[in-house]
């Protein structure tokens, strides 16, 4: 699951962010590494740090936006902190606030940005649009072959995935839900998708497709014992 959640992720604005470095006691350390780790968990930030810094560089920013985006960051992350830490809150106004903090992050980097880099953002998010099209394309091809499915079913099948895309599309854009609201939504949606496609197929295509399942599991498996070995 958490493999499809990555796939349909799209760019979320991240800045480089140095954390900071301290020698406390081993039981201190681990409180602050269990404590950090909670907090990129619930604020999203661990998901996506690794291709926030990949689309940083992508962007050529200059020394002195790479600057403004830290001090953005860093000024996001100790507002949340401190939303954190209101145990007043309900979760509702909670999860509210936090959609706004991030709103106004990603708002904020956008005046950063040239013109030329706004341009690259949205000529990024163009190219991986096309290119999951392309793929899911690759994959129905191969699926019709593999199931020998009818023109009706292709048609179908398309259009369910097209339908989930956009679908897809409107949960990552929606800057009213929180990271965990997302992740619920597309639990949702994969469960949905998987519905559709078994109302699609017949109970023997159904089982062909577990036993390729199946076999692309013992196939990965074995790669891995022959790598460890």
């Amino acid at each position: 699951m958490k493999k499809h959640l990555m796939a349909l992720s799209a760019f979320a604005m991240m800045a480089v962010a140095a954390n900071a470095q301290t020698t406390p006691n081993e039981n201190g350390a681990a409180d602050q590494h269990n404590a950090t780790h909670l907090h990129h968990k619930r604020s999203g930030y661990g998901m996506h740090r690794h291709h926030g810094n990949d689309m940083m560089m992508n962007l050529n920013l200059a020394a002195a936006q790479k600057e403004q985006a830290k001090a953005l960051h860093n000024d996001y992350r100790n507002r949340l902190k401190d939303l954190e830490k209101n145990e007043a809150i309900t979760l509702k106004d909670y999860r509210a606030k936090k959609a706004d903090l991030e709103q106004e992050r990603k708002s904020k980097f956008q005046d950063i940005l040239t013109a030329e880099q706004k341009n690259k953002i949205v000529q990024s998010k163009k190219e991986g649009s096309e290119k999951r099209a392309a793929m899911a394309n690759k994959r129905l091809e191969k699926m019709k072959t593999d199931l020998n499915l009818t023109n009706e079913q292709v048609a179908k099948i398309k259009e369910q995935g097209d339908n989930s895309m956009a679908q897809a599309k409107a949960i990552r854009e929606n800057s009213s839900l929180t990271q965990e609201q997302k992740k619920a939504q597309f639990r949702k949606l994969m469960e949905n998708r998987k519905e559709s496609m078994n109302s699609i197929l017949s109970a023997e295509q159904l089982q062909k497709k577990e036993a390729l399942r199946n076999s692309r599991i013992n196939d990965m498996k074995n790669r891995r014992s022959n790598k460890e070995s």
